[in-house]
């Protein structure tokens, strides 16, 4: 007492002021970051604010564990005694992107004299994308105290949570002492050193506490670290402090069924949201007799040895990370002992087939093991088409087009496969009654697909290609050639025709090579494209130097296209020609012959020239046909000859002519361009021996078309030659003195009208029009006509025109701005006048034209 009242003395009466100092507070909070192997953060740092509101931002230390792993760590120091304090830590990357957050929900309570322990996860905000289910997500575990005294108890507790919102369920396991756990909290008690053993080793090290957090999926999370055992000691280790995310298998696709034998790889995914890093191995079993290639093949390839009770095999693969976290992966199979398809009905639409039949195969299979099956068609000759079904019936067509070599019996054969690879065989053959190739024939390669069959290259034919009943057949391009060459015989028939009731034709080019001078008839005549009894269309094609002996012969054959439709009792058929290059045919262009509509526009047929050998025709239409000729380009049909005539387009039909009675009817020949044909358009319709026209008119227009001839080369020219009936010529352009009468007046005429009687009318060779008030019409044609309606000279060559509204007016230009006329003049090779006129008021309006003495009204509507 005495010293210390010495000490209280001396320090009172020697120092005249105390030095001031603050003593750092006790306790605090050691943070300690564990982030996943993947994480590539090179920065940590803890945002801690205070109870008073005031904020210190940490960096934390890295250090790397025995493990390879790196854990981060620091302590935060209180402001003021045994306050809480609120954390936050962020983890970022060399780039300073952030790679992981968290933030603590609630505060820490920092203990007075110790330092309570806080561990902590932060993690991206969403989880690895493309996976079905993610591990559970453990964001802290905290502890009032980093070490704990032996025999001491300290509470744990730890906070997750699921991406998926999947029920979590918790494991807690300690290295030392005895712990108890409910869900996310726990109760650790340090171990108490053995009784007379000395002091216990494991109270200088630290006790490794272990968390699982596994969802309802079965994806586990751990977490892992250390407390520190003892009284008085350094704070504890953070070496293995760690956590992990279990690989994360694929949710089990459907049963796969497979064959015994029969190899199959395993197609399944485990992901390891941990990164590369985290190296998998895997090791797979089977619950039925097999074997794998290699069991610790992520993919292995696994082949059953034999079928199990019920099919059921189950592959499981066992994968585990480096951190010696774990899934299962499983694969359902049905193993199936192989069988093949079995063949239910067969069957081959004909036994035998000519050039250009189909014959149509189906079979039906069905398989023992319900597999899904392929069937392949071939063919040893000819073309197969494309193969329809629906997985246990297949169909296709087979054809042969032209030829087939001598001694080959066409043979189709199937091959139905199941998936195990087991195959049934089904051979058909088909007995060819067609002609057999010629010496240095082959037949045409082809394509035969649904509808078309396509000339995949040039081909010489000494016979017919025919085309198969409802097909087109496309030439893409390749040409057609006629040859006899090698073929013991001159060549016969048509080059490319028809099958059946319906044909069409395109983008073929045909030709002939070095024909013989020989005549045939009937079916046997030349023919480049024939359409017999069917309806179709011919279109884009070219059709050249189709002809015998150079083009100098003289047989009545050599027809670019053929279309005939005259067998008795023929229902109509409808044709269409457009758009083809028809040169250098021996006799016609495009002949058509019997019942049919017809659409023939915008062709170009060229006969080359005057000949005199034989009399060309550019278009013919005979006996029954009706419909359009529009467009086209006809030239070069003239004959030097003194009996006979060649035409540009030719309508003929009656009985005056070998095949029947039939007379062209409702025909519009139009806009079609004519140039150097003796005849440009022959209208020669007769029904006896004595060449007399139809009774009635068969309603024929010859409209706006173009005619020229240059020069006299045969004995006989016209523009146009009429022997009908009432047919319609009108505006057509003739020119050239090949059809001017005052330059060869015992040759040439621009139209040649056989006329019925001497009396005359005046005809409107326009319809009825319907005018707007103040506005020119639309042309109107007045015509000098025979009773019968004939194109016939008036004796006096002019027409009056009136109206019955006295304010109309008539013009001869088309804008009606030249002066009023009344009469128009007929002084041309048609007998016709063209006016135009403009109407003073709506209504009614009646136009009456008169000539020798007749007059024609026609109403028109003005509105």
């Amino acid at each position: 007492m005495h010293l210390v009242g010495a000490l209280l003395l001396t320090t009172f009466g020697c120092v005249e002021e105390d030095p001031a100092f603050t003593a750092p507070l006790a306790g605090g909070a050691r943070v300690v970051v564990a982030l996943p192997r993947s994480s590539d953060a090179v920065a940590v740092t803890t945002s801690v604010t205070h109870a008073s509101g005031a904020t210190e931002s940490k960096a934390l230390t890295p250090k790397a564990g025995p493990d390879g792993g790196v854990v981060w760590s620091t302590v935060v120091k209180p402001a003021s005694p045994e306050e809480e304090i609120r954390l936050a830590v962020d983890a970022r990357n060399a780039a300073d992107a952030s790679v992981g957050t968290l933030s603590l929900d609630a505060g820490v309570k920092l203990p007075l004299y110790e330092e309570a322990l806080v561990v902590l996860v932060p993690l991206p905000e969403s989880g690895l994308p493309g996976l079905a289910n993610h591990a559970p997500r453990i964001h802290e575990v905290r502890a009032p105290s980093s070490i704990v005294a032996p025999g001491d108890t300290v509470e744990l507790s730890a906070q997750a949570s699921d991406l998926e919102g999947d029920a979590l369920t918790y494991a807690w396991t300690a290295s030392s002492g005895v712990i108890n756990c409910v869900d996310a909290t726990c109760a650790w008690t340090a171990a108490l050193p053995k009784p007379d053993a000395g002091v216990d080793p494991k109270f200088d090290k630290d006790a490794l506490i272990r968390l699982s957090v596994t969802d309802a999926q079965g994806a586990v999370s751990t977490l892992q670290f250390r407390i520190g055992m003892g009284t008085t000691r350094a704070p504890p280790t953070v070496d293995f402090t760690a956590f992990n995310r279990s690989p994360v298998a694929s949710v089990p696709a459907a049963t796969q069924q497979v064959g015994v034998n029969v190899p199959v790889q395993v197609q399944a995914t485990v992901t390891d949201e941990d990164g590369p890093r985290d190296v998998l191995t895997y090791a797979w079993s089977a619950t039925c007799e097999g074997t794998f290639n290699d069991v610790t093949l992520a993919t292995p390839v696994f082949t059953a040895t034999a079928e199990p009770s019920g099919c059921g095999c189950q592959l499981k693969g066992v994968v585990r990370d480096s951190s010696g976290g774990s899934t299962e992966q499983l694969v359902n199979l049905c193993v199936l002992q192989a069988a093949p398809p079995v063949l239910g009905d067969t069957t081959q639409s004909a036994p035998s087939a000519l050039a250009g039949e189909r014959v149509t195969f189906t079979v039906k299979a069905t398989d023992p093991r319900g597999e899904a099956m392929t069937f392949a068609w071939t063919s040893n000759a000819g073309a197969l088409g494309t193969a329809a079904g629906d997985g246990t019936t297949s169909t296709v067509d087979w054809t042969e087009l032209s030829c087939l070599p001598a001694d080959v019996t066409p043979t189709v054969d199937l091959v139905v496969t199941n998936v195990s690879g087991q195959s049934t065989r089904q051979s058909f053959s088909v007995a060819w009654t067609g002609r057999r190739c010629g010496a240095g024939e082959s037949p045409c390669a082809i394509t035969l697909s649904p509808g078309q069959v396509t000339l995949r290259e040039d081909c010489v034919v000494q016979s017919a290609v025919f085309i198969p009943d409802g097909f087109t057949f496309d030439g893409d391009g390749h040409t057609l050639t006629a040859s006899e060459e090698n073929a013991g015989d001159h060549y016969k028939g048509a080059v490319l025709r028809n099958r059946g009731t319906v044909a069409n034709v395109r983008g073929v080019t045909v030709t002939a090579r070095n024909l013989s001078d020989v005549c045939d008839a009937d079916v046997d005549r030349l023919r480049g494209i024939l359409l017999e009894g069917a309806s179709g269309t011919i279109e884009d094609t070219v059709v050249e130097d189709l002809n015998q002996a150079g083009n100098v012969g003289g047989c009545q054959e050599g027809f670019a296209i053929d279309v005939r439709n005259s067998a008795a009792g023929a229902a109509p058929v409808t044709v269409t020609v457009r758009n083809n290059r028809l040169t250098g045919y021996q006799k016609a262009g495009v002949l058509m012959v019997g019942r049919m509509a017809v659409t023939v526009e915008d062709n170009i047929i060229d006969a080359l020239g005057p000949t005199d050998r034989i009399a060309r025709i550019g278009i013919q239409l005979s006996h029954g046909v009706s419909g359009q000729v529009v467009g086209n380009q006809v030239q070069g049909n003239a004959y030097r000859f003194g009996r006979d005539y060649s035409s540009g387009i030719m309508v003929l039909g009656g009985a005056y002519y070998v095949g029947g009675p039939e007379l062209c009817h409702d025909l519009r020949i139009q806009d079609n361009v004519l140039t150097e044909n003796d005849v440009g358009v022959s209208l020669l319709q007769a029904v006896d021996i004595d060449f007399t026209p139809p009774a009635a008119s068969q309603n024929i227009q010859v409209i706006g078309n173009t005619l020229t001839k240059t020069e006299l080369t045969g004995s006989y020219q016209a523009a146009i030659s009429d022997n009908g009936t009432a047919n319609l010529l009108s505006r057509n352009r003739i020119s050239g003195d090949g059809y001017d009468p005052d330059v060869y007046p015992d040759n040439a005429i621009s139209v040649d009208v056989t006329t019925q009687g001497d009396a005359r009318q005046v005809g409107f060779a326009t319809p009825a029009r319907t005018l707007e008030v103040g506005t020119c019409s639309d042309v109107l044609v007045v015509q000098g006509w025979d009773l019968a309606g004939n194109l016939a000279p008036l004796s006096v060559p002019e027409v009056a025109l009136s109206a019955s509204d006295a304010g109309a007016t008539f013009h001869l230009l088309p804008d009606c701005s030249d002066a009023p006329v009344t009469v128009v003049s007929l002084k041309n090779p048609q007998r016709e006048g063209l006016f135009y006129v403009k109407a003073a008021t709506a209504g009614p309006l009646t136009i009456t034209a008169t000539g020798d003495g007749a007059s024609t009204p026609q109403e028109q509507t003005v509105r």
